[in-house]
């Protein structure tokens, strides 16, 4: 009867409603960044067997006999991905990157425990914490705590220099721990280190100093021995034990050095036969006494040097007395004073902290290399790795899963390449341009791999298959009536 072909007619036409659904999904992502086509395979339904096939009698008297089936109609065996490369075109967006050849960028969702995605999606930014994220603010993942250390020193006259020290141990150090990709370049809450810097479980800052500012002794107590980094052989030392001069820590307190020399060129006799280095000379004196106020006692410091520079200023265009002794306790309450020596003593570091974190190199650029390494140039010509966007990749990408969004999960199917026994995403993480993986560019992304010519024609033959497949059910319930009929 016409069962059977009506049967294989319904099975048509849901199967090529399948294959339109493909074909319009490709279509509708021509513009999608990075998007991955997908074709669909028919395969047959079951077969009906009308006669089993038998082979020739022993005898050799006679023939084998043939099979006689009758299909039912077909299926949809499977949607493949197809993830050969898509064209790249330049975007001049520095977060922009895009993979030339093999390979996934793997990025996180923290705010669900980690989870793992592979994407070729490359429109990245930065986010308001410095990671590397997508538009989803999922992290990219590779490698991110690289280091720089500076060492650090003031001159006589203030003037700060920062020396890249590329010594194995103490000096700049390359990214190692895996984890979120961060570009921050945060030396405001850069720290002193001197020695071997290692992660010890969290991310290095991107700057700090190998060597320190003020000298300690064996218990970690600020002392004056002369091998400090502020004005190192510029002091000047009497016979009596006395100090002249305590040239560079006025850079420390360089507010009160400006606030002093604004009053002085208010008052009445302008300069009063006080010079600027006579006011830079008082405000390093009571920063000097502010660190080492035991030492500095035994050489004549008392921290009052800015009093006794105030006192030889006029400063009768303030008004009264009460409003002149305030400007002037103003002035020294600009360099630590009070409290315990401890107290003192922090609050002066913390001053010394602050302005040498202010004075170092500003970062001015990065760029992302075709291994992904992340390189950071600053202000003062010196440069060294941040981090390294590393790549993913897979034994057989079409097991992977569509999560949306242009993310991939499903890595245990696909067997990602490099994993270690526990199946860890992020052993898999690989260098770009290396073991097969390609390589990556910055400032462009790769374009959807959608061919609209073959689109366009498998859309056409889907149509036709379709459009035969009707017909059949329409033929189908003519014999039908047919069949009905035979009564009347």
């Amino acid at each position: 009867m016409a069962f059977g072909a009506l049967s294989s007619g319904i099975s048509a036409l849901r199967s090529f409603t399948r294959g339109m659904e493909v074909i319009g999904n490709n279509i509708a992502n021509t513009n999608t960044v990075s998007f991955k086509g997908s074709r669909i395979k028919y395969a047959e339904s079951f077969n009906q067997v009308l006669t089993h096939s038998a082979p020739s009698p022993q005898d050799g008297q006679g023939s084998n006999v043939t099979a006689s089936q009758v299909g039912l109609g077909v299926q949809v065996s499977s949607v493949q991905g197809l993830f050969h490369q898509g064209g790249l075109t330049t975007t001049n967006q520095k977060t922009d990157l895009a993979i030339s050849g093999e390979g996934f960028f793997l990025v996180s969702d923290a705010r669900n425990q980690g989870t793992k995605f592979a994407t070729r999606g490359g429109d990245f930014r930065i986010d308001d914490t410095g990671n590397l994220v997508t538009s989803e603010g999922f992290r990219v993942q590779g490698t991110s705590d690289g280091a720089i250390g500076f060492n650090a020193s003031v001159d006589a006259n203030g003037n700060w220099s920062f020396d890249k020290n590329n010594d194995s141990i103490s000096g700049t150090i390359a990214p190692t721990k895996v984890g979120d990709i961060s570009l921050s370049f945060e030396k405001n809450q850069a720290e002193e280190v001197v020695g071997p810097y290692k992660p010890n479980g969290v991310a290095r800052n991107s700057i700090y100093y190998t060597n320190h500012l003020i000298s300690t002794d064996s218990n970690e107590k600020m002392v004056w021995d002369g091998n400090h980094n502020i004005g190192a052989g510029s002091m000047t030392l009497n016979v009596d034990g006395t100090i002249d001069e305590v040239p560079g820590w006025h850079t420390f307190a360089q507010d009160a050095v400006n606030a002093i020399i604004a009053q002085r060129n208010q008052s009445s006799t302008q300069a009063d036969a006080i010079s600027d280095q006579d006011i830079k000379n008082a405000v390093s004196k009571d920063m000097f006494h502010a660190v080492f106020s035991a030492d500095a006692g035994t050489h004549g410091l008392t921290g009052t040097a800015i009093t006794d520079l105030m006192a030889q200023i006029d400063l009768s265009h303030l008004g009264d007395a009460t409003a002149q002794g305030n400007n002037v306790t103003a002035f020294q309450g600009l360099i630590p004073s009070g409290g315990t020596d401890a107290q003192r003593q922090s609050a002066a570091l913390q001053r010394i902290s602050g302005v040498r974190n202010d004075e170092s190199p500003d970062l001015n650029n990065y760029s992302v290399d075709p291994e992904g390494m992340i390189t950071f140039f600053l202000s003062d010509g010196s440069s060294y790795n941040r981090g390294q966007i590393k790549l993913v990749d897979f034994n057989d990408t079409s097991a992977l899963i569509r999560e949306g969004r242009n993310l991939f999960s499903g890595f245990g199917a696909a067997g990602l390449k490099g994993s270690d026994s526990n199946g860890d995403a992020l052993s898999g993480l690989k260098v770009a341009g290396r073991e097969g993986l390609g390589r990556i560019q910055q400032g462009a992304l790769e374009l959807s791999n959608v061919d609209l010519t073959e689109e366009f024609a498998q859309m056409i033959t889907t149509q036709r298959g379709f459009q035969a497949g009707s017909r059949i059910i329409t033929v189908s319930d003519d014999i039908l009536k047919e069949v009905v009929n035979l009564k009347r």
